[in-house]
């Protein structure tokens, strides 16, 4: 595959993934959440007692965006917000009963996507996923520094 016809694959996955942030997917029981708030619990379940700085540093997300989804997941009770026992104002977040069930609705509709990749990740030699990889970092700095 040539260079060229690489970066249109990359810009169409971008656009794609762009493309599906503002379709709104109901999950069990008629909630409604748009992908950002799937993807919010997504992170609090794979990482309990995550704080909102962390997120917004690890998935270069803005703290307001963070903030702004987490009070609303709160708000619709899919988490909870502890105090850390650290001490300080850092706050711990955890996936209430509820968010525990979306949690798990959501990573069943990925899990096909996921095994799939996985299939091909296996057969790939150590050095060409390190190749990979590099070319991620390099796309990855290209659109910060747009």
């Amino acid at each position: 595959m040539e260079t060229d016809q690489l970066l249109v694959r990359a810009y169409r996955l971008i656009n794609l993934y762009n493309s599906t942030q503002k379709k709104p997917y109901t999950y069990s029981g008629g909630l409604v959440l748009f992908p950002a708030q799937s993807h919010m619990i997504e992170i609090i379940g794979n990482h309990p007692g995550v704080s909102q700085t962390r997120i917004a540093e690890e998935y270069m997300i803005t703290k307001g965006a963070v903030s702004q989804i987490v009070t609303f997941l709160a708000q619709k009770e899919l988490i909870v917000k502890k105090t850390s026992p650290k001490g300080g104002r850092t706050t711990e977040l955890y996936l209430s009963d509820k968010g525990i069930s979306v949690f798990n609705e959501h990573r069943e509709r990925h899990r096909e996507m996921t095994e799939r990749i996985a299939l091909l990740v296996e057969k790939i030699p150590p050095e060409s996923l390190e190749i990979l990889s590099r070319i991620s970092d390099v796309i990855e700095d290209s659109i910060r520094n747009i």
